[in-house]
């Protein structure tokens, strides 16, 4: 193992992170909010009826296919559910659980009656993308991609 490789492992573990990427050092490993994912992350959140819909556990499956893609262009999962004990979570894609006051609070915020909606947040909060099925990587990627933002991303040496 790489003395870097081997460093970046400890880093991480110690900062208890998942294993994805921060956009700035100073931005949360796991923000519980939409106001500390302000300038940090584009976060996608998947309203669902439940935590096992079958429309919110296929949108999961789409982002661990492309999780790298995902930490890439810092891309958090967030859903919202009326019970948030009970939810899909992936399995590489990053993600974070609001607590039930917080996912009810964004829930009024964006106007989502109950059922199943997806909303992508560019990094300064607006909404990106609001569809009422899941979003493939490929979508999302691409919208995400022609940004200014993510165009600025890519300049940067060590770019994801």
């Amino acid at each position: 193992m790489s003395g870097r490789l081997l460093i970046g492992t400890v880093a991480m573990v110690l900062a208890g992170a998942r294993g994805y990427a921060q956009a700035r050092p100073t931005c949360a490993v796991v923000p519980k909010s939409l106001a500390a994912m302000k300038g940090c992350y584009r976060p996608l959140l998947v309203f669902s009826p439940n935590g096992d819909d079958a429309r919110l556990r296929r949108q999961v499956s789409l982002l661990d296919e492309a999780a790298d893609d995902m930490m890439d262009r810092f891309v958090l999962y967030t859903p919202i559910v009326p019970d948030g004990r009970q939810v899909t979570t992936p399995a590489d894609a990053p993600y974070t659980i609001l607590d039930a006051k917080a996912m009810a609070a964004v829930r009024a915020q964006f106007h989502v009656a109950p059922g199943f909606a997806v909303l992508l947040l560019d990094e300064d909060g607006s909404v990106m993308l609001r569809t009422a099925v899941p979003v493939s990587t490929d979508r999302l990627n691409a919208l995400i991609d022609k940004t200014a933002l993510r165009q600025t991303e890519m300049l940067r040496p060590h770019a994801n």
